[in-house]
């Protein structure tokens, strides 16, 4: 959620009052998460994260660059 002044990040969960607020200068935490952090899904995200950042600034194949996000993970 953005306005003019700052932009607000939220939990993807539903269930969770996790709340950040950027104003363009630095990141304010407004409430804490109801929760603990997930290993499995922060890796899971990360992963992505490579395999996407991989796709976006080379040419090769989906196999190719899967396969050394696996090597750069492990």
């Amino acid at each position: 959620r953005a306005n003019k002044s700052q932009i607000i990040w939220r939990c993807c969960r539903n269930d969770c009052a996790g709340r950040v607020r950027f104003d363009g200068t630095g990141y304010i935490k407004v409430t804490d998460h109801l929760h603990a952090p997930n290993p499995e899904e922060t890796i899971s995200v990360e992963f992505k994260s490579n395999i996407s950042s991989g796709a976006t600034i080379s040419h090769d194949p989906p196999r190719r660059i899967i396969h050394q996000a696996l090597l750069n993970f492990f």
